[in-house]
Order: structure tokens, then sequence, then C-alpha cells
């Protein structure tokens, strides 16, 4: 055969396209590319939203002109919980010269929510299951010189053999991550294997003396005939020095993939890779023909080992390692999953500023770029398939998780960062019969597949609040278990957190344990004196994540925590103080950072930290004095009120602040040695501050609205005709009823109707009818629950006049849903 080397033409005119903008990317960071030979196409894409799987005999003119990545959510889940789930149809132009279809071609998609068809020229080319994972298809044999036609349809429509069926979290539908327009000669590393880079490089014995080092490459012949190739393999360190190298000569048959392996020389003293030394040394693997280079693919590749241990915890690279984590999903507010590369790096780097060591990818695969900067950044990594909740037992369910499986281990093989496969989570489960769950074989059949293909990393799966696993002997089958615990969120309190931990021990003693979800809620909006479970109060959380890290710092046998989550993201059927938002997170859905963000990390983070809380908190009311804590990890603190000191400590760091009527400016100031750190803001105080916000359509000088608020018995709104007085809860809260103090002169009873409402423009009917004119204070409790922000009451005077006069105006409001959601169910352990 002849072998053609990468020439200088094709470079050419890869520069070409990208000077005509044809296939240009629009990414605010990089990624390392799949290939020398792979170029961006996120522009020029046009989008229909039609709910058909027969290709569109739209004309262009009827389509959208996109850019990707794009998801058809991105606003939709932030209204309703019923968001858009169905199908939708993507198309593209591709146009080839002669001399380009002598090479290889190829599509690559990094991701399409839920599942996708792809056509070249009205021809099927590949239907790809799942969400999460890319995929790759080969256009060369079918495209013809000129403009080639490329229709995509994409569905994220619920489908009882694809998983996720269901979670606390959005599906999104869409071509959200970038596509890939690849090129390769005939013979080549293989572009299609599991949509991977052909390449896998893993080591199995690490020291600080001596690691191994193995090499495998798949290499996929396009020619007519059988070829001679050799693949060489050079490992480099930082400096470019080469430490390792090694060679194969292989003989592939036309038409054939070979999977090659590559003798490596062992590395001598290397230098081992952890979060806080992310040290890659730089995989270079060839393939050659007849002395000319065919094609390659360069892989970072840290060096490292690491145990996970029932009774002594964690070790990495032979030192006792606590795993201090969180949870994160990859949304954005309005933007949904479709995000850019610049969004993936800057949650990367807000979590290095955090002092977090790892991270779990919850529940799916994320982008491969995330998985590099974790590598390079220094931040180990869990990433699982996402197999939540619900199970469809029909074969094809079954078959779907282990392709994701695949995919997922096939595409971030070669990332250093990651150690735990993950298998499932909270995936409910039942008796069999014989006293396994019903789920067993589906995770054993997992856990062999994750085993058969990854020879060196760890299995993990995980559970909800309570011991079915332990029942079922489901917790018998990974190499490490994970419990989801909300003590003091869900249920009980949050001093019960040790104790069940304890007790899970006790029942899987010979197995290492994770706490890989804890958390509560909160709104930066929300600020209470007296904090309580599910009130969303940003002094809540506070207390919440203390309480936890105290309590975790105490456990030396525990492996690690994973805080739930990073950042608040989509979650459409949800309804707290901001619906379709679940609130965990130490930022909000668009990465501002809460008061919870400082308290972890001046108990992670190494850098100096001095934050005084709470800033959000503008306006205060009730008693003058006040408690005001500084989170700080510095040596010394010092607060400053007006001006003048209030002390200096060297712990806790909590002082009295008596304020005073109108702005009070409040400043810390921190000391560790010759470093000097301050943070403070100002605030109003008044004692007359409502915690509701009352309006009236009419009212007089002498009888205000806000006479209802003051706590005077004497005081009272009064006006005549038909009129309403409103009250905002300032945020959405649950609400039992409402009270009503009414001036109650010769046993008068009032006539009026009482709504309720999420955004003061739509509103349900909660009451209608008269009050009871032998009872000044009357309790008007609703049919149900209400989640609403906006009380409003309408009068229509009363049986003696037409005057509406009300004393006070109380809601009846409660921090305990009285019908719990399906995932506050899960969280709680039922």
């Amino acid at each position: 055969m002849k072998c053609n080397s990468l020439n200088r033409s094709f470079i050419l005119l890869v520069m070409v396209f990208c000077a005509l903008n044809l296939f240009a990317q629009k990414s605010g960071g990089e990624r390392h590319s799949f290939g020398s030979q792979s170029v961006i196409i996120n522009d020029n894409w046009f989008y229909l939203e039609k709910d058909s799987e027969q290709i569109p005999t739209e004309t262009d003119e009827s389509y959208q002109q996109i850019s990707l990545p794009h998801t058809w959510n991105a606003q939709d889940v932030l209204e309703t919980k019923d968001y858009r789930r169905a199908g939708s149809w993507y198309r593209k132009y591709l146009t080839f010269s002669e001399s380009q279809l002598d090479q290889r071609q190829y599509l690559k998609f990094n991701a399409a929510g839920q599942q996708a068809k792809v056509y070249l020229n009205g021809e099927e080319l590949i239907h790809h299951i799942g969400g999460y994972s890319a995929f790759t298809c080969e256009l060369t044999d079918k495209l013809k010189s000129g403009k080639n036609k490329i229709d995509v349809w994409v569905s994220n429509a619920d489908n009882q053999n694809i998983a996720p069926r269901s979670g606390d979290f959005n599906f999104y539908g869409g071509l959200y991550r970038s596509v890939e327009l690849i090129s390769s000669q005939k013979l080549t590393i293989s572009k299609k294997y599991f949509a991977s880079s052909g390449v896998r490089v893993w080591s199995e014995k690490v020291s600080a003396d001596l690691a191994d080092l193995h090499i495998s490459a798949r290499v996929d012949n396009g020619t007519n005939k059988r070829s001679k190739i050799e693949i060489f393999a050079s490992v480099l360190d930082k400096m470019g020095h080469v430490v390792s190298s090694g060679k194969s000569k292989y003989k592939v048959s036309p038409g054939k993939t070979e999977l090659v392996n590559v003798a490596m020389t062992n590395v001598a003293h290397p230098t081992l890779w952890s979060p806080e030394n992310p040290e890659l040394y730089q995989v270079k693997i060839e393939v050659h023909c007849k002395g000319q280079l065919l094609d390659e693919v360069v892989v970072n590749h840290g060096f490292r080992w690491y145990e996970f241990t029932a009774d002594k915890g964690f070790f990495l690279n032979g030192k006792p390692y606590k795993l201090k984590g969180l949870n994160r999903h990859q949304d954005n507010y309005r933007q949904g999953n479709a995000v850019s590369l610049n969004h993936h790096l800057e949650d990367i780097k807000l979590m290095k500023e955090l002092g977090v060591n790892w991270l779990r990818l919850a529940h799916y695969q994320q982008d491969d770029y995330v998985l590099q900067l974790c590598d390079e950044m220094g931040i180990l990594v869990w990433e699982e398939i996402p197999y939540v909740n619900n199970t469809s037992f029909e074969p094809e369910f079954e078959q779907n998780l282990q392709s994701m499986m695949k995919d997922l281990i096939n595409q971030h093989f070669n990332h250093s960062s990651i150690i735990l496969w993950g298998m499932g989570n909270e995936v409910w489960m039942g008796d069999r019969g014989d006293g396994k769950a019903n789920i067993y074989d589906i995770v054993k059949n997992l856990n062999d597949l994750v085993h058969s293909e990854d020879p060196v990393r760890k299995t993990v799966f995980v559970n909800g609040d309570n011991n079915r696993p332990i029942d079922y002997k489901v917790y018998e089958i990974p190499d490490v278990f994970g419990y989801n615990l909300y003590r003091g969120w869900y249920g009980t309190h949050h001093n019960t957190f040790t104790e069940r931990v304890n007790e899970l021990h006790a029942m899987m003693p010979n197995k290492p344990l994770i706490i890989s979800e804890f958390g509560a809620g909160s709104d930066v909006r929300v600020h209470t004196e007296n904090p309580l479970r599910q009130d969303f109060s940003i002094e809540y959380q506070n207390e919440f994540l203390e309480s936890h890290l105290n309590q975790i710092d105490k456990m030396d046998w525990l492996c690690g925590v994973n805080w739930w989550s990073f950042a608040d993201f989509g979650a459409a059927h949800r309804g707290d103080t901001k619906p379709h938002i679940n609130q965990k997170g130490l930022v909000t859905f668009d990465r501002q950072k809460k008061d919870v963000f400082y308290l972890l990390k001046a108990k992670w983070s190494k850098e100096a930290v001095l934050y005084l809380e709470t800033p959000t908190w503008q306006e205060r009311g009730g008693d003058a004095n006040k408690l005001y804590r500084v989170f700080s990890n510095m040596n010394e603190v010092e607060l400053f009120h007006n001006g003048k000191s209030l002390g200096k400590q060297t712990k806790e760091f909590k002082w009295n602040v008596l304020l005073t009527k109108g702005v009070n400016s409040l400043k810390a100031i921190g000391r560790s040695g010759e470093l000097l750190k301050e943070h403070g803001f100002e605030l109003s105080y008044d004692n007359t501050i409502s915690e509701y916000a009352i309006k009236a359509s009419c009212e007089s000088e002498e009888n205000p609205a806000t006479y209802v608020l003051d706590g005077k018995p004497e005081t009272y709104w009064s006006a005549k005709g038909e009129c309403f007085i409103q009250l905002d809860l300032k945020r959405i809260r649950l609400a039992n009823g409402v009270k009503i103090q009414f001036r109650n002169l010769d046993k008068t009873s009032y006539k009026l109707k009482i709504k309720g409402s999420e955004d003061g423009e739509n509103w349900k009917d909660l009451f209608s009818g008269v009050s009871n004119k032998n009872s000044q204070i009357e309790s008007f409790i609703f049919t149900k629950q209400e989640e609403i922000q906006y009380l409003k009451i309408e009068g229509f005077g009363n049986n003696v006049n037409d005057m509406n006069s009300y004393c006070k105006i109380v809601p009846i409001l409660s921090f305990e849903k009285r019908e719990k959601n399906l995932y506050e169910k899960v969280g709680s352990g039922e």
C-alpha cells in the first residue's frame, strides 16, 4: 500500500476553513483537541422545534439560525414544572472538495439530550442513546463533493428504557455541547471506538520510587490492503525530558481495527500527582507506516495510587487523606446545560478557592473539559452514569445502562483525576423474593463491567437515608458505598448525623463509606434571628454546615464527604422560595457566593479567609442588640462598629453589637503575622421594620394599611366600599391560613374573599364568605397548604355598613410541608 504522511496541503486546508469561519469555535475556554485534525463546528446551525422523527421537509427559512451549544429548555424550566420534553431538529451544511474526500471524515457530538439520530444527505448514520456521553459517526463513504446536508433529531422525551427515568434535576434537550469535524488518514488511531481518543494510558503499580506504565491503541485500517505499522510512545516530564519510552510493531488487516499494546519502560522516582501538586506527564503515541507519521495522540498522565479502607479512611500516595468535596450539576441560570467552556473553568476555579480536593460529578457524565481541568488544577473525581431513582426491568434498559458505562469509562479513562466510577444514585429497590434487591443483578452486572473495563479504579453505589441496600445485600457489591444524609433538613435534627453515620458503619463494618450528599437550602433574600429547619434562611444553612463539619472532623475512619451542592441548579418540579430551583448551593444559580461559601472556605482552605456575615441582610428591625459572626481562619480578628472597636478575638469570632437607628457601619480586620485582611458593610436599623410589606387599594391618613402590622391592639386599617389589602411575605412561603383581627363593633360580621399568589399577578381563591360576628379574632384555614408570596384580602363591607376595618393580619405559616414531594420523601429516607 501507499502510506501518505500528514501533508502541508491538508493542514493549509484546515486553516482556510477556520479563516472562512466555516468551522469556528465559540467557547470561553480551551480544551485539549480530540486529535490534531479536529475542528469545532458550532456556528451556522439551523434549529426547528418540531416533534417528529421524520426528517423535516421544511426549508431553511422555517428554521431558526443558532450557534451551539444549544438547549430548548433554557427558559421554560424556570417557569413551569411541565417543561418541554419532546423532539426537535438541527440542520447544518458541510462542503467538501475532491481532495478532502481522500481523507476520512467524522462528526463527533459531545452530547445530545437524551437521544439522537444523525442523517447525512437523508441517510441515517447513527442512533445514539443517552443524554450525557459523546458519540461519533463516520461520514467518509457517504459524502459527496460539494455541499452535504446534516440533519440531527434530538429528543428529551420520557422513555422507559433510557436513564434517568426521574431525578431531582432537569433533563434538558438539545445539542448542548460542541460538535467536532474530525479528519484523518485512511490508516489512523480509531476515532469511532466509543467516541474515545482510541488510546489508553494507565499505571497499576505506583510508588515514590518506581511507576509502571501501560499503553494501548486501537488502530483502524481504512485501506484495502494489509498494513505494517509501528507505534512509538514516549513520556515527557514538565521539563520536556523523556522518562519512559516504548514501541510496538503490528500488521493490521484491511477494514479492521486492532488493539495494539505498547511495552513501556518503568518511570523511576516519578513526581506524584495530588490535588496539592497536580504534576502531569505528557504521553505521546504516534502511528508510523514505512517511516512516515500517520497519526498522533497526546495524553496527560499523573502518577498516583490510592486506597479506600473501611476503618482508617482514604489514603492517597500512601498517606491518610480526608476527601473534602462537593457535588456539581453542570447547568447555569438562563442557560440550562448549554454552557460555555469558560463556565466550567470558573466553576472549578471557585472550587479550588474553597479548598476542595475532590468532586462528585452528579449524576451523569460531564464535559471532557471538566475532567481536563481537574487533572490540571488538582481535584480528585467521582464520575457516574445517570441511573437515578426509577428502574425499568425491560432488557433494553439494562443494556442502555451498560452502554452508558462503557461510554463513560472509554471516553474519560485517561483522566488521572478520576478514582471512582459511580453506578447509581438513590435507586429505589425492593425484595425480589430471595432476600436480595430486585435491582441486585443490574448493579452486580454493572460492577463486573466496570472492573472488566478498568483494572485500577473502584466502584461506588449510593443510597438515601434508609437501610434497604443493607437489608437486600446491595451494599456488598461495590468497592465503596455512599450514603446521602440530610439530617436536619428533610427530617430529624442535624445533631443526629454522627449517630446515623456510626450506625451505618456498624452495619457495614468492612465497607469503605462516603457521605455522598449532605446539605440544606438557602435564599440570599431570607434572614432570621431564629433559624429553623427548611426556612431557607442564610442563617440556618450556616448553622447546618458548621454543625456537620464539626461532626465530620471527629470521624477519622470516614473516607470522605460531599456537600450538596456546589451551586443552586435547575429542578423544575420544585416550589421552594425560588420556584424551579434546588437552592442547596454554596453559590447561587448564577454563581454569586452565599455566606456558606466563606464558612466552608474558612474551614477547608489554606488561604487566609475573613468574612463578616451577612452583607445581604441590609435592613434590621426588632431588638437593637444583634449577634454578628466572622468566618475566618486567621490568628486574630477585631470588629469595629461605626468606627469603634468592639474588641479582638482569637477564636469563635462572635460579637454582640448594639445597633443604632439609621445607618450602621461594620468592619472586621483580621491579622495573621504581617498579613492583614478586612471585610465590612453598611446596614440600616429601625425597630419598626416589619417582616412583611403591606399595601391597600384605598386607605386614609388616619388608618393606613401599615397599622395591621404594627403590633398595637388599638390601631387598625379602615376603608370604605369594595377594596383590598395585600401582604407581601417577601418570599414564597408555606401558608396554612391567615388570622385576622377585625374591628368588631356591635358584633359585626365582615364579607371578604382571601386570595393567594406566587407572583402577585396570578391569583387563586382560598376563601370566600363572612366572618364570625361573635369572634373578634378569626383563623381562616385553607383547604390545603399553599406555596405563596402574596396574600390578598378583598373586603366588601359588613352587615351594618360598607366599611372594612381590620386591626391585625397574621399569616399562619409553616416550615414543614404537609405533602412532601417525591424528592423530599427520598431525602428523608421514606
